[in-house]
Order: structure tokens, then sequence, then C-alpha cells
């Protein structure tokens, strides 16, 4: 059975691209992505992107690596400044498949106590830090060819993040994460862009009256808000906060990630259904033809003849890979792969982990027979409390021109 890694290896290079020890920090979870903040600097995955300078600002660049760039995302750092943690979530979009840029408002200050911080917030010049974002964006568009851009910001980037959505009418997207807010309608009034907030109900900087006044504000105004609010402080989302609340920031990212999926992708991908009360995006491949809806399935596609692409969700570990994988063995009528061979298979992004990803071809059938030598590529990750599982099961001819339609599908997966 090893062979079945091996052909695989062969046709699918892409999912080999990371095999390091050190994990891409965006397709981490919620706990991964916490655990690097407990990391000394040399223990750390190193960061992926680069020193770039923007209308005299430093900014930092990260890419999407294996997969096409979907949007383009300014990046507004907190009051702390352009440090690693926010290098980190930089990455974090770019493995989502955004062209991320983190564009430094303190003229390279990296504040460690809140008085450094304090002060770096109040040398910043506003109307230059606008010109600065907005300047940004314009990277994005000019010299990384992306089509559509919005913006992320947290506590004073989420309020930086708001302030360009106003000045800014070509942003197609703004996430305000506990930002100051701003409650004149007149103001408002000129962003063109849907708004994302989150915010913490607990949270004494951005109280939930001034959370109800913005929204009463948008709301007059006429502008798009979706509000995410958690039992949770300031800064709930920072793992390096004391107030970080591994549970409500996963919950955040997970709405931020289908925000910007909705907002960013290009309109022939923004495909949506609903699925376990919850929303499940994807981006489906050319060619491929949507199924009806089906008992057990998410979504479902016929791929060719006598070929279906599918996902599909269950409770908890749902068994196990190991178990799933022997499954799938049984299923095509070969020897279940050792623990070894699962060890050796290579892993993909999928819903912000790295998922197994498996080809398992059945016998060749006896000579003279019609039926053809069948084909499973398979992939299984977890999201939220269940387990996913993505399939493509077919004539071996036809799931071969497949290979990589499958890869990227489970990649898109939100």
């Amino acid at each position: 059975m090893k062979n079945c890694v091996l052909l695989l290896a062969l046709a699918l290079p892409t999912a080999f691209g990371r095999q390091d020890s050190k994990p891409w920090t965006g397709v981490l979870d919620e706990a991964a992505f916490a655990a690097l903040h407990e990391l000394t600097e040399n223990e750390a995955p190193p960061l992926l992107g680069t020193q770039i300078e923007v209308a005299g600002a430093r900014g930092y660049l990260s890419l999407p690596r294996e997969i096409e760039t979907l949007g383009g995302i300014v990046v507004i750092h907190e009051w702390w400044g352009l440090n690693e943690h926010i290098k980190h979530w930089t990455d974090r979009l770019a493995a989502d498949g955004y062209a991320a840029l983190a564009i430094d408002l303190y003229g390279g200050t990296i504040a460690t106590t809140r008085d450094e911080a304090l002060a770096a917030m109040q040398a910043v010049d506003a109307e230059a830090a606008l010109a600065t974002l907005r300047a940004a964006r314009a990277y994005l568009v000019e010299k990384q060819g992306v089509e559509r851009t919005a913006s992320i910001g947290w506590c004073f980037g989420g309020g930086w993040s708001l302030k360009l959505a106003i000045a800014e009418p070509e942003l197609d997207a703004a996430v305000v994460y506990y930002g100051q807010l701003i409650d004149d309608p007149a103001v408002l009034t000129s962003i063109e862009a849907p708004v994302l907030g989150v915010f913490g109900n607990d949270d004494s900087s951005i109280p939930v009256s001034a959370v109800d006044a913005f929204a009463k504000a948008m709301e007059k105004a006429g502008k798009s808000l979706e509000l995410h609010r958690y039992d949770a402080e300031h800064a709930f989302a920072n793992p390096s906060s004391a107030r970080y609340d591994e549970e409500h920031a996963a919950a955040a990212w997970r709405a931020t990630r289908g925000f910007l999926a909705r907002e960013l992708w290009p309109a022939e991908s923004r495909e949506q259904l609903l699925a376990s009360e919850r929303e499940l995006g994807f981006q489906q491949s050319e060619g491929w033809t949507q199924l009806p809806e089906r008992a057990m399935r998410l979504v479902s596609f016929r791929v060719g003849p006598e070929t279906e692409c599918y996902v599909s969700a269950f409770p908890g570990e749902a068994g196990g890979v190991a178990a799933n994988l022997e499954r799938w063995s049984r299923q095509m009528d070969v020897p279940p792969l050792d623990a070894e061979a699962i060890g050796e298979l290579p892993r993909i992004p999928m819903l912000a982990t790295l998922a197994p990803l498996v080809r398992i071809d059945g016998p060749a059938p006896a000579e003279g027979a019609e039926t053809p030598r069948m084909t499973l590529l398979g992939a299984i990750a977890p999201r939220d409390g269940e387990t996913v599982f993505a399939k493509l099961v077919g004539p071996t001819h036809v799931v071969e021109g497949h290979l990589l339609a499958f890869e990227r599908f489970c990649r898109s997966l939100r």
C-alpha cells in the first residue's frame, strides 16, 4: 500500500510543500496558534514574509504559497506596534490565500509597556497614517495585482480599519476587532465596504453601549454591518494578552474567515451553503457540477463519468484517522495502511489545520472485465467538535485528471 503514497507524491507535489518540523502558521488551529506565543524566539516557527517600504513606512508583506491569491488585506497592528504577533497573523492570512500587508504606523517603535504603547499611539499623525494605509491598499492592487481588498485591525488597529473604510471608497471589506468606534451617521455614510465587527461584552475600553451606538449609526447611514459579540474582555483574540480567550478567539477567527471569503473571493467562487447551522464556504472547481442535497453530505459534485466529490461531517472524532482510512481501504478492497504509512501521508491546509491526504487505488480488474480500475482521494480534518471528510471517488483515469483540482478544493473549504 505504500505505492499509493508514492503515487500521490508524484501526482501532487504541492502536497509536500511544507514537510519541515515547524508548520506554517496560517494553517494552525487556534490552540496551536496560541501556543506560538508561549515559545521563545528560537522555538517559534520562522516568519514567512518580507520587509518592504510603502510610502516611507515599514511594512511586512506575506504572500500565499502553493495556492492562488484570493484578494489583498491591509493589516493594522495593535497599540503595541508591528510586533511578532501581528506578523504571525499576517502569515496566517496569507495561508488563507490573501496577499497580506501589515503596515507600521509607529515608525519602527515596538512597545513593551503600556506607557510606551500610549506614547507611541499618541504620537501618530492621523493624516499621515491615513495616507499610509491608503498607499498600502494601492500597493496591493498595483504591485500584487489583487482585484479586491480588505482591512483588518485589532484595538488601535481596529479603529484605523474603520477609518480606512470611511476614507477609502475602493475598499471592499473591513474587519474591526474591538477598535474605537464612530457613532455619527454623517461620518459613516461615506463607507462603501461591508464591515465585520468583533467585540467583547466585558470590554471596559469599548463598552457594549458604544457598540450599540455604532450599530444604530451604521443602520441609520444604511451601511452593512455584521456584528459578533462574545462574553470576553478587551484583546481577547491576542494570545499574548492575559485576557486571551481561546474559545471566543477561535469563534471570531471562523467568522472573520467566512466574512473575508464572501467579500474577497472572485465572484464565481463565492459559493455558500448551510451545514450544521454554519456556513461552509468552498471554491467549486471548473467542470464540476453541484448535485442536489443528499443525506449525510454537506455538498457533493459530479466530477466526471461515474465520479463524485463530496464533503460529509460526523460528530466528534468519528473514529479517528486510522479507523477511517481502514474503512476506505476496505471499500476499495485493498489492505489498510499501517501506522508508518499513515505517518508518511502528505498534509494539506484544510479547515485551519493540516489534514492527511490519501490516495487509495483499487485492485486492477480481471482481464476482460468491463469494470474500470477505481481510485479514492480523501482528506480528513476536525472542525468545531466534528470531523469533516472530503472524498473524490471514481474510475482511476477520471480521478487522475482532477488530482490538483481536488487538493485546491480541500484547501478552499471554510
